[in-house]
């Protein structure tokens, strides 16, 4: 039974300013009294004021908050953000081929034409020997784009190593490169790989995206007379691609000559 004399707005009034931003907009919904209480624009002033100090200075009639009002500011800026999808690329993997070559010092060590749908597919059957490291990182779920070297090449620890990898679109007969000729400044001997990077070649119209690599690894396993076979080759964009989807759309804005 309500006490005589106990508004249950004052008792709102009272609760409400103890609330979080999202909470605060829960109770919103639950009644019109409720509602019209909620939005009073002093509760909002002091959650904006708790994430934006600047915007509850008092510089006017046209102070952000005071313009828009806090409650509109904050709804406006404290939505959680939801990642749009992709558009489904117009580029395929049967499109693009691949072309690899290896240098050992000034010798080519190696030297492919690797066919889209190959790089799309992990090594399947691994030579023997292979590290435990090496196992675990082959069964990972992580999002990889593996060449299946054949024959393999021999490397040691102390060559000079390089890569180039181009790519040619079936669909028009244009090529971009992946990799210049970059050196494996990093052998990783525990994890039995080495690494390179080179910077994605952007079209200029997309002068916004910049500063994305393109990594890759030779996978490594142990030879006779202390060198290393390569058994396999990886290429990797990191964040700015995990998936078929992510990388078709990646390599639709490189600089295709």
């Amino acid at each position: 039974m309500q006490q005589e004399g106990f508004c249950p707005e004052e008792v709102l009034k009272a609760v409400f300013p103890l609330l979080k931003g999202e909470d605060l907009a829960s109770c919103m919904c639950v009644a019109k009294l409720w509602r019209d209480a909620a939005k009073e624009d002093y509760l909002w002033k002091r959650l904006c004021s708790s994430k934006w100090p600047s915007t509850c200075r008092d510089s006017g009639p046209l102070a952000i908050g005071t313009s828009r009002g806090f409650h509109t500011l904050y709804a406006s800026f404290s939505k959680r953000y939801y990642t749009r999808p992709l558009p489904k690329p117009k580029l395929s993997f049967e499109d693009i081929e691949l072309y690899v070559d290896v240098w050992v010092g000034d010798c080519s060590a190696y030297s492919a034409v690797v066919p889209g749908p190959v790089v799309r597919s992990r090594i399947g059957n691994p030579p023997a020997g292979i590290c435990e490291s090496m196992q675990n990182h082959l069964k990972s779920q992580a999002y990889k784009m593996t060449i299946p070297v054949a024959p393999r090449f021999q490397v040691s620890f102390s060559d000079d190593i390089f890569m180039s990898m181009l790519i040619r679109r079936r669909d028009d007969e244009r090529i971009a490169c992946l990799v210049g000729r970059s050196r494996f400044d990093y052998i990783d001997g525990p994890e039995y790989r080495a690494h390179a990077f080179d910077y994605l070649r952007i079209s200029s119209l997309y002068p916004f995206v910049s500063e994305i690599r393109a990594w890759v690894a030779l996978l490594l396993v142990d030879a006779k007379g202390g060198s290393m076979e390569v058994f396999g080759i990886e290429l990797d964009f990191l964040d700015a691609a995990n998936s078929d989807v992510e990388v078709l759309c990646l390599l639709e804005i490189l600089d295709w000559k």
